[in-house]
């Protein structure tokens, strides 16, 4: 407070300066906090417009890494998505320079943080080592939290006035929203390229696959096998659609469990599967046993509907191509003609479509389904 001595007037004047000096500061901290306020609500409405633009959520997740430096100048910032496979994600601005100082902030002065736990570790490029903090002094944590993601800022003291509540509101409920997008086009994505009932690759999905391995400058040698389940409408009119789905749903995970990662599983249509072989070194015969061995894997499977066991067998027809591209419509057509080759023979064998190859019996002659007397 100024006294009389102060400022040399009349003690009426002198409260009445007090006064003024008073609301000139109260009217300069509300000045600032309106200029906040207003950069608050624009950076805002630019990091909802620009993190919402994408429907992939590492897009997502690297333009608001980008965008919170603009306006935060953190040091550092981690990812926490617990909703996307409990990922954790952590970015420097540094660029390449600044890797092992970045790398050392990370190991050493992060709050909690365990490297081991960050899956992607990324450098923006948008400072210089000289620009930023030394590790370890970054005193000001800034936290965004929304529906199934955690973000934490690590930055100078000048980010907490920044740093509103009503900001980090907006940027969790942005931020949350432009992934929720992305997971739900995520899903939407498998639903297109999965049968509903198994879970396998759809048809169009083989087909698609079948262009790309046509389109290789080199294309590898592979084999398709379609798979059809003998006398599967017996099965439909004795015992209802509901075990003919059962029987698929169950064919369809043996076929994923019993099939090489790199190979494609799908529902090839009705009760019919299809197997993709892409392997290096592959030959008609080793796609002849795959077959072989997928055909005695699905008949050792028993079934009980109605309180009666059910044993089934399938037909496979296979076509195999060394490495000439073949056209997806003609080596599908020859993977259908030996499925009916092998069907014509008695059901129950796996057959190839080249001539030269020879038909294998199987082992057990039985009938191609056991089922109850009243079929």
């Amino acid at each position: 407070m100024f006294t009389e001595t102060d400022c040399g007037i009349e003690d009426g004047n002198c409260k009445n300066a007090d006064a003024l000096y008073f609301l000139q500061g109260r009217q300069q901290d509300e000045t600032n906090f309106l200029h906040r306020e207003i950069a608050g609500l624009t950076f805002l409405s630019s990091f909802a417009r620009e993190v919402g633009a994408s429907l992939n959520s590492q897009d997502v997740v690297l333009a608001a890494a980008k965008l919170l430096y603009n306006y935060f100048q953190y040091d550092l910032a981690v990812f926490s998505l617990p909703a996307d496979s409990k990922r954790v994600m952590a970015f420097s601005p540094l660029d390449d320079a600044g890797r092992k100082s970045s790398f050392l902030m990370a190991r050493g002065s992060f709050h909690g943080l365990k490297l081991r736990e960050i899956k992607g570790y990324s450098h923006l490029g948008l400072a210089t080592p000289v620009q930023a903090r030394v590790p370890g002094n970054c005193p000001s944590v800034v936290e965004i939290a929304g529906e199934g993601i955690k973000v934490t800022l690590q930055c100078g003291e000048e980010a907490e006035e920044k740093a509103t509540n009503n900001l980090l509101t907006g940027l969790a409920e942005s931020l949350t929203n432009a992934m929720r997008n992305s997971r739900e086009l995520d899903r939407v994505k498998e639903l297109s390229v999965r049968d509903g009932l198994t879970g396998l690759y759809n048809r169009r999905v083989l087909e698609e696959i079948l262009w790309v391995e046509k389109s290789k400058r080199i294309p590898a040698p592979l084999a398709i096998l379609i798979i059809d389940v003998d006398d599967f409408k017996a099965i439909n009119d004795t015992f209802g659609h509901q075990a003919g789905d059962s029987v698929l749903s169950v064919f369809g995970k043996l076929l994923r469990d019993n099939c090489r990662k790199e190979n494609i599983v799908a529902r090839y249509g009705g009760e019919e599967f299809a197997v993709l072989l892409t392997e290096s070194g592959l030959t008609a015969a080793a796609a002849f046993q795959v077959a072989e061995r997928l055909r005695k894997v699905l008949g050792a499977q028993d079934f009980a509907f109605s309180g009666q066991k059910v044993t089934l067998t399938v037909s496979i027809g296979v076509a195999y191509s060394a490495g000439k591209s073949p056209v997806p419509k003609n080596i599908l057509a020859q993977a259908d003609q030996a499925l009916y080759q092998a069907k014509r023979s008695g059901k129950n064998r796996v057959s190839l479509h080249e001539a030269k190859h020879i038909e294998r019996m199987p082992e057990n002659t039985r009938r191609a389904v056991k089922l109850p007397a009243v079929l």
